[in-house]
This record gives structure tokens, C-alpha cells and sequence, in this order.
């Protein structure tokens, strides 16, 4: 099987703006992704209150089990332009009615969010395992020696994530 066999998969003027989005899109997903999903865990390990921290873990993790089609469905029940809940409060409230179907503007933004909400929590429950596996003492001390809240967490909680955020990493880039 030689590369003649595949030219027709380089032939279209189009395929380098798809490799180039292709691309893109996965770039921001990885680095999102990471930054999103360590922030949520960290703000969750924060909460006092447990049975809040479970209901938000809960529905956070709750998108990943769905299938893109059903994801799908969630989208179109809130951007489609007759009947979706975004369209509307846009004429309740008076404003012009977008599109979101024929609009390519936005659509950039739309896939990234989409995939952030499908994707953001399994990565989240993950890092937060992590966080409760740092031991409390390393915490007690910073306090101690009168770190703030965002200290501990710059000098305790993300050094004691970086092995984690690099598995999770190399298994998004892959």
C-alpha cells in the first residue's frame, strides 16, 4: 500500500484548514481541560459543607456517562431557533434572535463549551482524589507559618498535583 492510495485524502484545498482546526480545537481542549478541571477540584476540595461538594461532583460527573447524540440533543434543546430555551428569553427580552444553526460565528465557542461540559468532571474527580490524598499537615504548617488560602494552594496543593496533571496530560494528548 503505497501513499498514491491515500492522495485523494490531500487533494481537496479544504483538508489543510481541517488539520489546522483539527489541530486547534484539540489544543484547546487539552489546555482548558486541565486548567478547568484543576480549578473545580480545587474550589470543590474547598467546600465545607460534603453533602454540597457530592451534589456538585455528582452532576459534574454526570455529562461524561452521556453519548455524544444525547449531548447532542442538549445543545439543539437550548440553540435550536424554534423552540430553544436561549431563543426564547432573546425574544422575552426583546432582542434579536440568532441563528445559532446558520451563524458560524459563535459555533467556535459552542463546540469548546460543549466538550468542556461532557468532559470537565471525570478529569475533576480525578484531580480532587489527588487533593484528598495530600497529606493535612503540609496544610497545617503553611497555615502556621501564615500562608493564605491561595498560598497553600500555589505551594501545597498544585506542586502535589503536578504528577497527576502530567498523566492526565500525556493521556489527553494521546
Amino acid at each position: 500500500v503505497g501513499f498514491d492510495n491515500f492522495r485523494f485524502l490531500f487533494k481537496s484545498p479544504d483538508t489543510g484548514i481541517m488539520i489546522r482546526n483539527t489541530l486547534l480545537y484539540n489544543i484547546v481542549f487539552i489546555i482548558l481541560g486541565l486548567v478547568v478541571a484543576v480549578a473545580f477540584a480545587i474550589m470543590l476540595s474547598e467546600l465545607t459543607s460534603r453533602f454540597v461538594a457530592k451534589a456538585y461532583q455528582t452532576m459534574m460527573f454526570f455529562p461524561y456517562f452521556l453519548s455524544w447524540v444525547v449531548a447532542s440533543y442538549f445543545l439543539l434543546a437550548f440553540l435550536d431557533p424554534t423552540s430553544g430555551v436561549i431563543p426564547h428569553l432573546q425574544k422575552l427580552s426583546g432582542q434579536e434572535v440568532i441563528n445559532w444553526y446558520h451563524d458560524t460565528t459563535y459555533w467556535p465557542y459552542i463546540i469548546v463549551g460543549a466538550n468542556m461540559w461532557k468532559n470537565i468532571g471525570y478529569s475533576t474527580v480525578l484531580y480532587l482524589a489527588a487533593i484528598t490524598g495530600i497529606d493535612r499537615t503540609l496544610y497545617e504548617a503553611a497555615a502556621v507559618d501564615g500562608a493564605t488560602k491561595w498560598q497553600q494552594i500555589r505551594h501545597v496543593t498544585l506542586p502535589n498535583l503536578r504528577t497527576m496533571m502530567t498523566i492526565l496530560f500525556i493521556l489527553s494528548v494521546g
